[in-house]
């Protein structure tokens, strides 16, 4: 597994979940309960991460930095 993103609230790391999921990569969030249950240690854990599989990663890198798209009004 890889740390692909850290975000400061678990909301952020789901919607980048939901992302990937949806593009076929399974992904996980680490570190959400804590950052849950005391929002001020977010900082010093690192946030909420992001975690992929290693066969994954490239792949998600390019989703990452891509724009999300708006399929939606097409």
């Amino acid at each position: 597994m890889k740390t692909l993103a850290a975000f400061s609230q678990p909301i952020d790391a789901h919607l980048l979940i939901a992302r990937l999921e949806g593009m076929g990569i399974a992904a996980y969030a680490r570190d959400e309960n804590m950052v849950t249950l005391d929002w001020l240690a977010s900082n010093a854990i690192g946030g909420v991460k992001v975690d992929v599989a290693d066969e994954d990663y490239v792949k998600a890198r390019e989703i990452l930095a891509a724009p999300p798209s708006d399929e939606s009004h097409e």
